[in-house]
């Protein structure tokens, strides 16, 4: 926050978004504190000081942390906490495992990629939620439907990130690779892999969350555990403040392993990185 201070708002000729990107990341933390912090303020004044919304449909941020507490001191937050933590981490994993091959297979071999890649496509395109009946009949009730729709809603992104990033290598090194006698398991490590792993990274992010997507559509629909039947549970008895509550929770999760996957990504890949600043 003091690195955020000492810099100030010399805006110049490139404006506020030159500003932000300029800032330390401790400046940039400063910035989205602050815009937390304000949106609480004017959320708190509307709802719980002047009363313009009905706190039945929209309670403050007051009584969203009371229902916190409240979820806390039931003893329903944490087993369903760790429900839904263990369906998500087994479906990514899943999605991940299967879609990092599948994807540098389709990204190198153009009839791997006429055969997949209209089926990916298509059941990319389809809504999680028209999977949820078929998974119910799958794999019954309990944690076997949360898992697969995990899978299915984290799987494509990966799969056609990696895929577009095996097939946008530059082609110039390519032909350089193979000038000095590259063999094509060489090209692979030196040259189409660290060209592939920012669109990997990419699609890790965006798999992250939809596949919490994908987890809470699950619960919510016939699941009698985690946060999705926490969320509906809380909804339909109108203590809205304990499900706005689980939903703020799914929420950090969700934000909280997309920043893990971008840590992983910075650690592993730096070089990534160069060109965000």
């Amino acid at each position: 926050m003091s690195a955020f201070l000492a810099a100030g708002p010399n805006l110049g000729r490139g404006g506020i978004g030159a500003w932000l990107a300029g800032l330390s990341p401790a400046g940039k933390a400063g910035v989205l504190a602050i815009e937390v912090v304000v949106m609480l303020v004017v959320w708190q004044l509307v709802v719980g000081v002047f009363g313009w919304i009905n706190p039945v449909f929209l309670p403050p941020p007051t009584a969203i942390a009371q229902g916190f507490v409240e979820l806390v001191a039931g003893g329903t937050l944490w087993p369903n906490m760790l429900i839904s933590a263990q369906a998500w981490l087994i479906g990514f994993a899943i999605a991940a495992v299967i879609a990092i091959p599948v994807g540098l297979l389709m990204g190198s071999s153009l009839p791997m990629d006429r055969v997949v890649g209209p089926i990916a496509w298509t059941i990319y395109a389809t809504p999680t939620i028209a999977y949820q009946p078929l998974a119910k009949a799958w794999f019954g009730f309990g944690i076997g439907p949360v898992i697969f729709l995990v899978a299915v809603s984290a799987l494509f992104p990966i799969l056609l990130n990696v895929a577009a990033g095996m097939r946008t290598t530059n082609a110039s090194i390519i032909r350089a690779g193979k000038v000095y006698g590259a063999s094509r398991t060489q090209l692979y490590r030196s040259v189409y892999l660290p060209s592939t792993v920012p669109f990997l990274f990419a699609g890790l992010r965006q798999a992250v969350v939809l596949a919490t997507i994908g987890m809470v559509v699950a619960e919510l629909a016939g699941s009698a555990s985690g946060m999705g039947a926490l969320i509906i549970k809380a909804a339909n008895t109108y203590q809205t403040d304990q499900a706005f509550a689980a939903i703020a929770i799914v929420v950090a999760w969700s934000v909280g392993m997309t920043q893990v996957v971008t840590l992983v990504e910075r650690w592993a890949a730096p070089w990534t990185r160069k060109g965000r600043r």
